[in-house]
């Protein structure tokens, strides 16, 4: 009979723990993607997996990978090219809370990149300088490379509301991305060296800073010289008579000056064109010369509580990893984090959860001793 009490005890107190945990407030978050296909889990470590987003598993894989607490895996947002065309991407939900995590494009860039561009030259000072040295022009044509920088197909290593609704990502990345911008830059330095050479036929290859240099004023010489020697061909024209006898030396003078006002008119794109190649070629310079690491991670578009941000961080810290595919990606974490966010509570027991287990002590502690009053 003694037995039979202490197992009701035992079994009321577990019944009133299990309850208790049972009617715990639920803190599951949710995630919906809305395009699968553009979907890559990396199933984490130097050793891990690719899974697709449309493969068997996959959306789960996403989902493991964004809760983890490991932010080694990851889940890239659209991941067949660094170029998206479209906001892909999730939708985390957590009660009340909603946040819309999706990948860039060129028209988000026109939104937030003066402002990622402040950041940038805040961040890495060296570049400030050779940025305000550049004419309007080629500030105009630089920020036309943005979208073409390969940064808006981010990879998400970790999601997490906070204790407000705010929202904390972990952006997996590179923790130098010095060559990748090296690389960008040769590429577009050809693009612009390309459209301009033609009018150059005697230099065949790209030219030299110093090069560029000395051909910029030489135009600008040629241009201010022009209206002085179309004047004097006009004076000339001027003293000739109009009558058949002077019809050839007269034609000749109209093309002259002709000729004079066609390159009057092109000289100053040119120019334009030279000092934009000569900016480009000063910012080469200042990359390559630049000792130290550049970090800077890819970006995600994030919407929530009815605002859009931009994640991303020029501030990285060592991964200790890298991918399995390349042996070069993966290497940095990048934190961030929407204005307001606070970190959420660590997860209690209820009360009546620990007066459960406490009953299921007192009781276990009641039969030992009832065991040895008994001996």
């Amino acid at each position: 009979m003694k037995m039979n009490f202490q197992k009701l005890v035992i079994g009321a107190s577990m019944a009133i723990g299990v309850s208790a945990l049972a009617t715990a407030p639920a803190h599951a978050t949710s995630f919906t993607f809305n395009n699968t296909g553009e979907i890559n889990t990396y199933t984490g470590g130097s050793n891990g997996t690719f899974i697709k987003g449309n493969a068997q598993g996959g959306t789960n894989a996403a989902i493991k990978a964004l809760t983890d607490n490991n932010s080694s895996s990851n889940v890239e947002l659209w991941y067949s090219t660094e170029n998206p065309t479209s906001n892909v991407g999730f939708t985390a939900t957590q009660g009340n809370y909603s946040a819309t995590v999706s990948s860039v494009t060129t028209s988000d860039w026109s939104s937030f990149g003066s402002q990622w561009l402040g950041d940038l030259l805040s961040t890495y000072t060296p570049f400030k300088s050779v940025w305000n040295g550049f004419s309007a022009s080629t500030q105009s044509l630089v920020t036309s490379y943005f979208p073409l920088l390969g940064m808006g197909d981010p990879n998400i290593g970790s999601f997490q509301f906070g204790q407000n609704g705010g929202v904390e990502l972990s952006l997996v990345g590179h923790l130098d991305v010095k060559t990748k911008l090296s690389q960008t830059l040769s590429y577009n330095l050809t693009q612009a060296w390309n459209q301009v050479s033609p009018q150059f036929p005697t230099q065949t290859t790209l030219p030299t800073l110093s090069q560029v240099n000395t051909l910029i004023p030489q135009l600008q010489s040629q241009l201010t010289a022009i209206p002085g020697q179309i004047s004097l061909l006009q004076s000339q024209l001027a003293k000739i008579p109009n009558n058949i006898a002077t019809q050839a030396a007269r034609a000749t003078l109209n093309s002259q000056i002709t000729q004079l006002t066609t390159l009057q008119s092109q000289l100053p794109g040119q120019i334009t064109q030279l000092t934009s190649l000569k900016d480009l070629l000063s910012l080469q310079a200042t990359l390559n010369a630049y000792q130290g690491e550049i970090g800077a991670s890819e970006i995600a578009k994030v919407v929530t509580g009815g605002k859009t941000y931009y994640a991303y961080s020029f501030n990285p810290t060592a991964s200790g990893i890298t991918a399995s595919d390349d042996g070069v990606s993966y290497s940095a974490y990048y934190n961030w984090h929407t204005p307001t966010y606070t970190p959420p509570l660590k997860q209690v027991p209820e009360p009546s959860i620990i007066l459960g287990l406490l009953g299921v002590a007192g009781v276990f502690a009641t039969q030992r001793k009832f065991k040895k009053a008994s001996i």
